[in-house]
């Protein structure tokens, strides 16, 4: 019936049909829908006319064309709410299965028969791909705009909502606010790159993220921050409890190299904190050396507390020389000894009968034990000793002549608790690494020196430097086209 439909109506519309084996060679059996045969219509739909009419029953819609029908007809059902719904048969025994529809409020479901958007495609592969075979710049596999919304959105439960791949530019991005914004409970943008993650530049911030942690990379070097402006920052990271946190199981969390300061610390409270957090062994919460002879290897501009024992190959003052301040340096060395000895002296006269109390300070028999005592006369050949020692923070001399002024000095152990439980072990036996190898190695001695310190950071990887390495070519300077926006 479907066959006859179509020959009518090409006879009444069109010159005389072929016979039947010409129609089937040309047109065999391809029928999209036949008028109402199909249980479908054409109406014509003209600006300004009246309500669209459905066509007659036998006017055909062929795939092979349609010679008699004028372009205001449409292909749809009338009936209200119903989809224009398109099946396939993919083989000889298969069953003709929906492949697409058209709902009556216009969305295009492909895969789903109730689709939520203009065009809604539900499939386990590829849903949707743009390709542009342009050679030039200006074509886009894929484009979307919106003026308050999102251009493009791309979301996963699984994987990757969004994935670029390009010569120059896997995802370009440009924005009055955001290039490129993600959004993600885990990560809002995760990279990875055979040189570098992220190739970022800007006016101001070639990367600015924000979170509990706002920068976390992975590699040879983990984050890499370079600046051409000489005022600028190569990194630069501002948080609630860190501003830069650096974790490494090898040689430095973090790492600053500089023609300069390599790294620089500032805040309210500590400028610079470190911690060794090995309970054994030889540690460092803070290891500095220097290079030149000359130089220090910490040098403090104000006072310094050491909470612990000061442990020290020499030690010494140097103020400006009193007599040449401009010109001059005076240095005196620290006085030393086996014991944790705390030195009071004073100069003091004795009465008409020659004897005189020295009142020492409060906390004096606190703080010390074993006392031990010197005494000099001035001024005249006399004795003098020591009549009575140390009870409630004084002790006693006594002169064979009256009034003669005596030089004392009295020194002490101390015994406060930091003392007792910290000693100084006058000798000890060297162990591990030390043995063999000399603290201080004096000139032309073939001595070994000790290891001290984590080493040269030139003993493992060192960070390669953005200056060093091709960064991403702009229009003007390369020959590799930039992403065009």
């Amino acid at each position: 019936m479907i066959l006859e439909a179509v020959m009518s109506a090409r006879s009444e519309t069109s010159p005389p049909a072929p016979d039947a084996t010409e129609f089937e060679s040309r047109f065999p059996r391809r029928l999209l829908f036949a008028g109402a045969a199909a249980g479908l219509a054409a109406t014509a739909v003209v600006a300004g006319a009246a309500p669209a009419q459905a066509a007659s029953a036998t006017t055909p819609w062929l795939l092979g064309g349609n010679s008699g029908v004028t372009t205001s007809n449409f292909i749809g059902p009338t009936t209200a709410g119903v989809p224009l719904i398109f099946k396939t048969k993919a083989n000889a025994t298969s069953a003709v299965v929906e492949k697409m529809r058209l709902t009556a409020d216009g969305k295009i479901g492909i895969g789903v028969t109730s689709p939520a958007e203009k065009l809604d495609i539900v499939t386990s592969g590829t849903a949707v791909q743009g390709k542009s075979i342009g050679t030039t710049t200006s074509g886009r596999g894929i484009l979307g705009s919106s003026p308050n919304g999102y251009g493009v959105q791309g979301s996963s439960t699984g994987n990757v909502g969004v994935r670029g791949e390009g010569a120059t530019a896997g995802v370009s991005g440009k924005g009055d606010l955001y290039g490129v914004l993600g959004e993600s409970t885990s990560y809002g943008a995760y990279l990875s790159g055979g040189l570098g993650a992220v190739y970022a530049s800007g006016g101001q911030y070639g990367v600015l993220a924000n979170g509990v942690t706002g920068v976390s990379g992975s590699g040879v070097t983990g984050v890499s921050g370079y600046s051409t402006d000489t005022n600028s920052n190569g990194v630069y990271g501002s948080g609630g409890q860190y501003g830069v946190h650096g974790v490494n199981a090898r040689t430095a969390g973090v790492r600053g190299d500089s023609g300069y300061v390599g790294v620089w610390g500032q805040a309210p409270t500590y400028g610079l904190y470190g911690n060794a957090t090995a309970t054994t062994g030889q540690v460092y919460g803070v290891f500095a050396t220097t290079a030149s002879p000359d130089g220090f290897a910490i040098f403090a501009q104000g006072n310094s507390h050491v909470n612990g024992t000061l442990s020290k190959s020499a030690g010494s003052f140097r103020i400006d020389h009193p007599l040449d301040p401009d010109k001059k340096w005076l240095s005196h060395s620290f006085v030393e000894s086996p014991d944790m000895m705390n030195i009071y002296n004073g100069n003091i006269t004795t009465d008409g009968s020659g004897a005189a109390t020295v009142a020492l300070p409060a906390y004096f028999a606190a703080l010390n034990r074993d006392f031990r005592y010197q005494l000099t006369v001035i001024g005249d050949f006399a004795q003098a000793v020591v009549s009575k020692e140390v009870a409630n923070n004084s002790f006693a001399i006594r002169t064979d002549k009256p009034n003669v002024k005596v030089s004392w000095q009295v020194t002490g152990i101390r015994q406060d608790s930091y003392a007792t439980e910290h000693p100084i072990v006058v000798e000890t036996a060297k162990t591990g690494t030390d043995v063999g190898a000399r603290q201080f190695v004096p000139k032309g001695s073939a001595a070994t020196a000790a290891p001290t310190g984590p080493g040269s950071p030139s003993a493992s990887i060192t960070p390669v430097s953005p200056a060093d390495v091709a960064k991403p070519q702009d229009k003007a300077a390369g020959t590799t086209p930039a992403p065009a926006y």
